[in-house]
């Protein structure tokens, strides 16, 4: 019986879809699976109602049973599986330990932000945007994920050179697409170019910075710019095969998806690659940029017609060559087909999630608090007074949120009194809560 393979829980930037095409075309049964709204309408096999999965214990087990019963192989994205956490208290990837105890085939693809860790990116790329931006970055928590998918993943994928860097032992995946889908009939080059910047996130691309540069040769006449937001698939297909470079980001120190659907749309992509990652990836046509390059490089392809109708064919056959999903279709199933590793004996330390790790920090705030609140009814009585404004809600997070309930249980008497003489008339009492 050929493997029946599925991918979840998200459709991260359409590509799980492009790999079940792919997959399929050699005779396997896939599906893809996104929790919750499917970004840019991607086509997916089903959605998962994320509100059901956070009030019914029921539904979740439901639908990670009929996974259970109906697939092989497991291709999970971004450092999540099929037992998300939400607003219950499961822990990240407990569910990998099962899925490997019943004989399933277990793979999981790092795709950036879930695997880089913002100490090691400082340490090693000067055009960090951890440098420019605030970026948030729990990096406790990428480890205990990478240890968790280490112990219990038959493979391990990213899908950029640079998160080798996090992941040595992983495999890259190279983004994939239909070159023809993405293909413009051919035009002769402009004498002003076109050049769009469309980030997935500002932040790490050093958007606010490309928008100055870019706005600034746009009034000078050097190019016309255009950075469109909230748009469709379509309309960002549209948009890749009418620019004529399209800049992708500043800071990461490696190309994108975009990059690679910009070529294929007949523009020339524009990014900052680590030499490190050019070394992984010999030959990739994208021009180089940096924050302070970024001016001079853009005028010089605007005043050489030449040199961009070179890079653009160029382009077109990288692409072709190197992100062709019948290649990767063959590279995926040769993976699927071995047989699974045994499952661990042992286990890491299971990270907490951000609630978890939230409560755990407001129960030392509390200790701190008791101990200051043992000294005289006045000062008891101020704090009484300064709490009013969240005294409800906290009791009424308190009724439904076990996490909440301990952080309750450990305030002082006075305050547990207070708390529950704000509370509604169908609040439960200091004892039920207690």
């Amino acid at each position: 019986m050929a493997l029946r393979v599925l991918y979840a829980p998200r459709n991260i930037a359409g590509q799980p879809t492009e790999y079940a095409t792919a997959v399929r075309a050699l005779g396997l049964h896939v599906e893809v699976w996104n929790y919750g709204p499917v970004a840019f309408r991607f086509p997916v096999d089903r959605v998962v109602d994320l509100a059901r999965w956070a009030g019914d214990p029921t539904y979740r087990w439901d639908v990670f049973d009929e996974a259970v019963r109906r697939f092989d192989v497991f291709h999970f994205q971004f450092a999540n599986s099929l037992l998300i956490p939400g607003s219950h208290t499961v822990p990240y990837l407990w569910d990998l330990p099962l899925l490997k105890s019943l004989g399933k085939r277990v793979y999981m693809h790092f795709r950036g932000s879930d695997i880089r860790l913002r100490s090691h990116h400082l340490a090693t790329e000067p055009e960090s945007y951890f440098r420019y931006a605030d970026v948030r970055c729990n990096e406790d928590l990428i480890l205990g994920r990478l240890a968790i998918c280490r112990r219990f993943c038959d493979g391990l994928f990213v899908s950029t050179p640079g998160l080798l860097d996090y992941v040595p032992e992983a495999q890259w995946i190279p983004h994939v697409l239909d070159p023809d889908a993405w293909a413009r009939p051919p035009r002769p080059e402009r004498a002003v170019p076109v050049v769009c910047h469309i980030p997935s996130a500002r932040g790490t691309k050093g958007s606010d910075h490309v928008d100055s540069v870019l706005g600034a040769l746009d009034a000078e006449g050097i190019c016309r710019y255009r950075s469109p937001r909230g748009l469709s698939r379509e309309e960002l297909r549209t948009a890749l095969q009418d620019a004529d470079l399209v800049v992708d980001s500043l800071g990461i120190g490696d190309h994108g998806l975009i990059s690679v659907e910009a070529m294929a749309a007949g523009a020339i992509a524009l990014a900052h690659i680590h030499p490190r990652n050019r070394d992984r990836n010999p030959g990739v046509p994208v021009v180089e940029v940096t924050r302070d390059t970024l001016a001079e490089v853009i005028r010089d392809l605007a005043g050489d017609t030449a040199r961009r109708s070179a890079l653009r064919d160029e382009g077109l056959a990288w692409v072709r060559r190197r992100h062709n999903r019948a290649d990767l279709g063959r590279v995926l199933v040769e993976r699927y087909a071995q047989p699974p590793s045994e499952p661990a004996r042992s286990y890491p330390d299971w990270p907490r999630s951000e609630t978890r790790k939230r409560v755990t920090v407001l129960e030392a705030q509390v200790d701190l608090l008791q101990a200051k609140l043992a000294l005289t009814p006045e000062a008891n009585n101020r704090i009484l007074r300064r709490t009013e404004p969240w005294q409800t809600r906290f009791r009424r997070r308190a009724e439904r949120s076990p996490l909440a309930r301990r952080v309750y249980q450990k305030l002082p008497r006075s305050l547990q009194r207070a708390v529950a003489a704000a509370g509604s008339s169908r609040s439960a009492s200091p004892q039920q809560l207690g």
